[in-house]
């Protein structure tokens, strides 16, 4: 059932006494979720355990994005990482695959300044979406918008929420000085992170994510989280969905469009080989990629989820019907590709 590094932190569920147990629905419920790749600190590990479980209790995507988005140690909404003029841009992205419909829906938004930047990001496609349903002319809806240029035509723009927590005011008080003399080297130690969602209904998928992005990035830098295929996505092959959210060095992750291509490429691997041939996909674009992946393949009956990441951490948590697992993942050095995977039976 599991392969985890012997660094990786589990906690189960309490309510359970059988992670293997489900109570067999009519309808599969699956949610999972990622606190980031990066460097977390241990000292913190309670909080980001309590984090991930308060998340996964909620009913609906939204909601358990909000409760990330809400939380000081995540990069994204409040407590966000601080540009180079100290203000917080937020990026987000979704990508929706329907079942029945046989639809795929996608959409971006970069430079967000909200409390909730994913409610926010599907609010604004909502709005726009219902523009562009009365047009005449056939015009394509956009998949791709900036936040800030949208100014004075969405509703309900806040311009006077404080985004900016202590924490990422002193992280930027006590490192600007040394990024305005070009001394960038220092600030290593403070790269931040993604956060990502996948919620699986009936087979209906959205996958959402959101971020601050780098500290002391510059203005209007469009970050993963911005850009389809990137920091998320989600492909259909026969009777199985793929889908893959990704988050570290948002550079790199851009470059290599790491989500695109572990989906499209996961189906062509062996099972017995997924941990060698997702760390040369991994690498193949640098050989100090930063980063690390959630994947969830769904096919009748099952679910397995594999994730990786070369960072000194990757938290995440899952809840497949009525069974909750969170896991702390640690690596025993920056580098070194930290590889696991878990399997669930799904009703029929």
């Amino acid at each position: 059932m599991v392969a985890p590094n012997h660094f990786e932190n589990i906690e189960l569920d309490p309510k359970k006494s059988d992670p293997c147990s489900f109570t067999f629905y009519h309808m599969n419920d699956i949610l999972i979720i990622h606190l980031g790749a990066g460097n977390h600190s241990s000292d913190f590990s309670s909080q980001y355990k309590s984090l991930l479980r308060r998340s996964l209790k909620q009913d609906n995507l939204i909601e358990a994005s909000k409760i990330l988005e809400d939380s000081s140690l995540t990069n994204t909404g409040y407590g966000s990482s601080l540009n180079i003029l100290g203000k917080v841009e937020c990026d987000a992205s979704f990508v929706i695959n329907t079942k029945v419909e046989n639809k795929r829906r996608i959409g971006s938004l970069s430079g967000i300044d909200s409390k909730h930047p994913i409610s926010t990001l599907f609010d604004t496609f909502t709005f726009i979406e219902d523009i562009y349903k009365n047009d005449q002319h056939e015009l394509s809806i956009p998949v791709s918008l900036s936040y800030p240029s949208l100014k004075g035509i969405l509703p309900k723009q806040n311009d006077s929420i404080n985004l900016i927590s202590e924490k990422s005011q002193r992280i930027y008080e006590a490192y600007k000085e040394k990024v305005f003399e070009g001394r960038i080297e220092e600030l290593k130690h403070i790269i931040s992170d993604t956060i990502g969602l996948i919620r699986i209904v009936d087979g209906n998928t959205t996958i959402a994510t959101s971020s601050g992005g780098n500290f002391f990035k510059l203005p209007g830098r469009i970050g993963c989280a911005a850009i389809i295929g990137a920091a998320i996505d989600s492909i259909n092959y026969e009777d199985c969905e793929i889908s893959c959210m990704c988050s570290g060095n948002g550079e790199q992750i851009v470059k290599s469009m790491l989500a695109h291509e572990i989906a499209n490429k996961i189906r062509n691997i062996p099972s017995d080989e997924y941990g060698k041939c997702l760390q040369e996909i991994v690498y193949k674009h640098s050989d100090k990629f930063y980063g690390g992946f959630i994947v969830a393949t769904t096919s009748p009956g099952k679910i397995q989820i594999l994730y990786g990441h070369t960072t000194e951490s990757f938290h995440f948590g899952y809840r497949v019907n009525d069974s909750t697992r969170v896991v702390l993942s640690y690596s025993e050095r920056q580098g070194r590709f930290t590889f696991g995977e878990y399997n669930h039976r799904l009703s029929l």
